[in-house]
């Protein structure tokens, strides 16, 4: 069951709630911060289980509009706290160095919340999307425990960790990508420039020509013609690629059609799975319930998987365990499968999540590094192919007036 609140404005947020017949249920309600979303849930005899923000798009936006580094300011807060530093004091050493004026009132407003009583996991929380929700999630759950330095230490790990990873996997991608556009330069520039010009050469000799030759040269004699439209097709076309590329950078590549990509696909939801593990096996270290975690890691996966997520949380919320919840929402293969299921039987659930997502990463490095070296290769040969015909198409109609001088 999903609903949806009527409301337009606000912050959109999943909830996981339990009705009064006692069925499990999600539904989406937009509010000004997650209590207000409980509170409108609870008005409407709903029990919430769960409350989390929609995605992740406000916080990346956020964050890149204030340049914060969450990793960086994670790991200094936790190395001047384990020098003994307590949370005000660190929070004013960092506002005293940073040059930015945005960033340091940012830390002003957090020292200000914290002075005013409040603890830093509220402090934090009172801007929605400054701040990800893993890090609010996982400072909630240190301070029951008191144990915020190695809690903010681990996630910066933690973060760290993602971001090598995911510079691994683009930069496997950047020569292909490379290689890709400037053999497509050199492929408009020949059909472009150079054949046109060899069109208006060739019709001067009125020699009989290979039909294939004839349709690469009427192709040089449109474009040579309608040198303007096809100029501004051609910008339409890079401009619709820029647009796809730079919407696949904002939504941080969870676009669902990229999945279906022949090795691009699988490589993509492969590391989004290691994340989800990751991640999870973080939150469940740091004393967060495992329904949660895999909540707060749902803006880690893709579109398609994101109700899948949904739906294990819900069998997870029945009674049902971890392995077949992950399994029946299809985001569990069977060596993740078998492994949860150890880490059922000793309680060792971090520590296994911690495993699977290693094991994830080394297959991925893997995979990445057959697909570069497969990918490659075919790139250039079909790049040299479709160069050595153009080049070859128009040479013949030279080919044979020289023989018909001879």
């Amino acid at each position: 069951m999903t609903a949806a609140s009527t409301s337009s404005s606000g912050i959109a947020f999943e909830l996981v709630v339990r009705t009064a017949g006692g069925e499990v249920a999600t539904i989406d309600l937009r509010a000004p911060d997650a209590a207000s979303a409980c509170a409108l849930a609870a008005a409407d005899g709903l029990r919430v289980i769960g409350c989390a923000p929609r995605g992740g798009g406000e916080a990346s936006r956020s964050e890149r509009a204030l340049g914060i580094d969450v990793a960086n300011f994670a790991y200094e807060l936790a190395a001047l706290m384990a020098a003994g530093l307590s949370v005000i004091d660190a929070l004013r050493t960092l506002g005293a160095k940073e040059p930015n004026a945005a960033r340091r009132a940012a830390l002003d407003e957090l020292g200000q919340a914290i002075r005013e009583g409040q603890p830093l996991s509220a402090a934090l929380a009172r801007h929605e999307g400054r701040y990800p929700a893993l890090l609010v999630a996982t400072v909630r759950a240190s301070e029951q425990t008191g144990d915020l330095s190695t809690s903010l230490h681990r996630y910066a790990e933690h973060q760290q960790a993602i971001k090598g990873l995911r510079d691994k996997v683009v930069a496997a991608a950047v020569y292909p990508m490379l290689l890709l556009v400037v053999g497509c330069g050199v492929i408009l520039f020949l059909i472009l420039v150079v054949v046109p010009r060899f069109a208006v050469l060739i019709e001067s000799t009125r020699k009989e020509l290979p039909w294939s030759s004839q349709l690469l040269m009427s192709w040089g004699r449109f474009a040579s013609e309608h040198a303007w439209e096809v100029g501004a097709i051609g910008l339409v076309l890079i401009g619709a690629a820029g647009f796809v590329v730079r919407q696949l950078l904002r939504s941080g590549g969870r676009a669902a059609w990229l999945d279906a990509v022949p090795f691009v696909g699988p490589t993509v939801r492969k590391f989004r799975h290691t994340q989800l593990y990751r991640t999870t096996g973080m939150l469940v270290r740091g004393g967060i319930a495992t329904p949660r975690a895999l909540q707060l890691s749902e803006s880690l996966l893709g579109d398609a998987d994101r109700p899948r997520l949904a739906h294990a949380v819900r069998l997870v919320h029945e009674g049902r365990s971890l392995s077949d919840a992950l399994v029946g929402a299809q985001l569990a293969d069977p060596v993740a499968a078998s492994m949860l299921t150890v880490a059922e039987r000793t309680g060792a659930l971090a520590e296994i999540l911690e495993r699977i997502a290693q094991f994830h990463e080394s297959r991925l490095q893997r995979s990445v590094e057959m697909t570069s070296r497969l990918f490659e290769p075919a790139l250039m040969i079909v790049i040299g192919l479709v160069v050595g015909a153009i080049v070859v198409l128009m040479y013949l109609p030279i080919f044979d007036l020289a023989a018909s001088l001879e």
